[in-house]
């Protein structure tokens, strides 16, 4: 735990003893780095903090593959953490922390200007929340071996925007969103018994935390899952004998569709699978389950896209979970059996969210044989069919 504040530092070294925690949690006093976002050169908030934790004893030296190229790159031998957590200074100025709020010209809180105020180290750069946690990115991608999750506390919504969008460019990110993580904090979060907030009589405090990581993610993570669109279709089949005749209709035709798209080529997995894998329903029962990636990610392509980066989750850009299971089965056998597809996408970055938009929006016209191209083909097909010599003997 680390601060510039010599009060904040004593105050903290006080609770820890006082709950007998100072061979658990180090405190320690730290000078005010020079930093800016920009440069070759980890210099910032958490270089100061990472030099402390490499000179005390209690925290154990990594050693790794990238070892040489952290020493290249100015950074060294540093310890390994799971994660840093940081409460940034919310005023650029000293001017912000004496001006009366501007709605109702109340005082501002009573802080030091250590407490309260960081100030870049260059004009091009930020100051107050947004300048400081540009600098922790900064320093960030030279320790990234080191540290697995970064996070920190943000107060407007307009800081969390702006670092969000700063960090779709930081490389070994690159926008991937299952490396990025945003919370909405909220005094009075209560939940009604069916997992509804309970809504309130005031207007809440709202703040925010963000997070990201420099760690290669997986193709299916809750945080990635597309939650609008089209999620799920029936297909209406029509089936004299067995219903898994329908099951097996409905799988061709998805595999038939996913082979034929137009500029992208597919790689299709038919497998048994537990339906959302998001924890959302306690089901366990297995279905028949086309998983759907791009054929470059299937391990013996090598062809690469533009779009490509080198953390991207082994499925690629997208992974998407067609389940088939019957709706409904007519009392009468001759009639239609109903067939559900229901979809589950993991999207990873924007790429990913445009190739699924472009894949699922003609999936129920496609797989239903209901859209225009389908209804010429079975017309033509009709009108051939009744042309025949042996329909016209009949």
């Amino acid at each position: 735990a680390t601060d510039i504040d010599p009060v904040a530092i004593e105050s903290a070294s006080k609770n820890v003893h006082a709950n007998q925690l100072q061979d658990e949690i180090y405190v320690a006093l730290v000078e005010q780095s020079p930093s800016s976002s920009t440069g070759n050169v980890a210099r910032g908030p958490l270089y100061a903090a990472m030099e402390v934790a490499k000179k005390e004893f209690m925290f154990n030296q990594v050693e790794d593959a990238d070892a040489k190229q952290n020493d290249e790159l100015g950074v060294g031998n540093y310890p390994k953490f799971d994660f840093v957590l940081t409460n940034p200074p919310f005023y650029a100025t000293i001017e912000e922390v004496t001006t009366p709020r501007a709605g109702d010209k109340r005082s501002r809180t009573d802080i030091s200007v250590n407490e309260g105020v960081y100030t870049a180290a260059n004009v091009e750069s930020e100051g107050g929340e947004v300048g400081f946690i540009e600098a922790i990115i900064h320093d960030s991608s030279f320790f990234q071996n080191h540290v697995t999750w970064y996070t920190s506390l943000i107060a407007k919504r307009s800081s969390l925007d702006s670092i969000y969008q700063k960090l779709q460019s930081v490389e070994g990110i690159w926008g991937n969103r299952g490396q990025i993580r945003t919370v909405e904090f909220q005094q009075d979060n209560i939940y009604e018994e069916n997992g509804e907030r309970k809504k309130k009589e005031h207007n809440a405090r709202v703040r925010w935390g963000i997070a990201w990581t420099f760690e290669r993610t997986v193709g299916r993570i809750r945080s990635c899952m597309v939650r609008g669109g089209l999620q799920s279709f029936v297909v209406s089949i029509p089936v004299s004998d067995d219903v898994i005749d329908a099951v097996n209709e409905v799988s061709s035709r998805l595999i038939t569709y996913f082979g034929g798209v137009r500029d992208l080529s597919l790689k299709c997995i038919v497998e048994c699978r537990v339906r959302n894998t998001d924890g959302t329903t306690n089901g366990c029962v297995k279905e028949r389950c086309i998983t759907v990636i791009e054929e470059r990610f299937s391990g013996a392509a090598t062809s690469h896209h533009e779009q490509d980066n080198r953390n991207l989750p082994h499925e690629g850009h997208f992974v998407m979970d067609a389940f088939i299971s019957i709706k409904n089965k007519h009392q009468n056998s001759s009639d239609n059996v109903d067939v559900e597809v229901c979809l589950e996408m993991f999207v990873h970055t924007t790429y990913g969210m445009m190739l699924v938009n472009k894949i699922r929006g003609q999936m129920p016209g496609e797989i239903g044989r209901t859209n225009r191209r389908w209804r010429r083909l079975l017309k033509r097909q009709l009108a051939s069919s009744s042309s025949s010599p042996l329909s016209s003997k009949s």
